[in-house]
């Protein structure tokens, strides 16, 4: 009798080898706990167009209804108000990856397992890929070119003239020229002592934040100590710890905010973790809680540094031709762009999870690829009726002078 079976590389297995390629590339992902399904999570993300054709999501939102409304025995036939809705689109595209083997002699002097050590580095790749769009969606960078082939899965959006603050204060707690220059040029070209992170930008900002319209909505932050990595949706299981805006600091920006002397911020900070026990907010992973503000530590908060020429590392903003940068940090010094994010502050959109496929080229040389579909925006909704963009909203740049090692 002859027996049915189904060969490794048999399609029908693949499924499974996906899930977990992608669960992989999600559980090393440092924004993972920042995404959910509703407009109070900090990344919104939605599925839809994973079960129907087409490239675009529309997300929405709505405006606060304004009337009065009536009073003691008022009427409200004629006086109805009607809902707003305002909107904005997110196009999504493809990001691939691949890799094959020498070939067969190869692999017989390695114990690697080219197929299923695939797993692992291409769930890396595509982790590293994936997080590196958010935070560059956020601090409103550009796409990057591989091989000659364009990379388009941020919709690309550079941070409202109202959505940046240049500047900061000395380490002895003073604010100094925060918000009174206008570009990274002209603040290097000031004071660098003058212009460094710390806890009373920290407070101006949020302040800002706060003031904005729309304000900034609180992101719930859940205790990661409760986070169940077997969980099929890739979510958060655990109690809530609270809603906070949530700050995300170069680690030498958080070098500057322990060095100040004017305040008692960092011993502030410290003793308030001993005090709260496990419900403290650093047990989200977060290096302390300022202000209402949740901040992180984040190595992935971009620099500048100025080299005396106008060269794509040396300023955040690009000219019209995309060559090079039309704002560029002065000479030997550097600039880094902090976030404080609000609820919704990035659009993101699935058209296709991580997948994967396996050939071989050359007849015998086993080759895996992985792909997907989806996109990534900084939130900015268009007026009510209008294709008008408003400003960037829930996003605050913080552009500050770093302390250097």
């Amino acid at each position: 009798m002859t027996a049915s079976a189904f060969a490794t590389a048999d399609p029908r297995t693949q499924t499974m080898w996906s899930t977990k390629v992608f669960k992989y590339a999600l559980q090393n992902m440092g924004l993972t706990m920042m995404m959910g399904d509703t407009d109070d999570a900090l990344i919104q993300v939605d599925n839809g167009l994973e079960k129907r054709k087409g490239v675009t999501i529309i997300f929405e939102s709505s405006s606060p209804m304004s009337g009065a409304g009536q009073g003691d025995d008022g009427n409200t036939t004629g006086k109805e108000e009607g809902l707003k809705r305002r909107n904005m689109s997110l196009v999504v595209h493809e990001r691939a990856h691949s890799y094959v083997s020498a070939g067969k002699i190869s692999e017989q002097r390695t114990s690697t397992n080219v197929r299923e050590d695939g797993k692992k580095d291409l769930g890396s790749w595509f982790a590293e890929a994936l997080e590196n769009d958010l935070i560059t969606a956020a601090y409103g960078g550009y796409n990057e070119n591989s091989s000659g082939s364009a990379i388009e899965t941020i919709n690309e959006a550079y941070p409202s003239s109202d959505r940046i603050n240049y500047g900061g204060q000395t380490l002895a707690g003073v604010l100094e020229n925060s918000g009174t220059y206008t570009t990274d040029a002209l603040l290097t070209a000031g004071t660098t002592s003058q212009n460094y992170m710390g806890t009373l930008l920290l407070e101006k900002i949020r302040r800002k934040c706060m003031a904005a319209t729309p304000r900034f909505r609180r992101v719930k932050i859940y205790d990661l100590s409760k986070y169940n990595q077997d969980d099929a949706r890739g979510g958060i299981v655990g109690p809530l710890v609270g809603r906070y805006l949530i700050a995300f600091l170069n680690p030498l920006q958080i070098k500057s905010i322990k060095a100040e002397s004017g305040t008692i911020g960092w011993k502030a900070m410290v003793a308030a973790a001993d005090r709260h026990g496990n419900q403290n907010p650093m047990f989200s992973g977060a290096s302390f809680l300022w202000d209402g503000v949740l901040c992180y530590e984040y190595d992935r908060i971009p620099t500048r540094t100025g080299a005396g020429g106008t060269t794509l590392a040396e300023g955040y903003l690009l000219d019209t031709a995309r060559a090079i940068t039309s704002d560029p940090v002065a000479s030997g010094d550097i600039v880094a762009r902090a976030l404080m994010m609000g609820a919704q502050a990035l659009c993101f959109g699935w058209a296709q999870k991580l997948e994967w496929s396996e050939d071989y080229v050359d007849n015998n040389k086993p080759k895996v690829k992985v792909d997907s579909i989806y996109g990534v925006k900084r939130t900015q909704f268009n007026a009510h009726g209008t294709s008008t963009a408003g400003s960037t909203e829930a996003i605050y740049c913080m552009d500050t002078e770093v302390l250097s090692d």
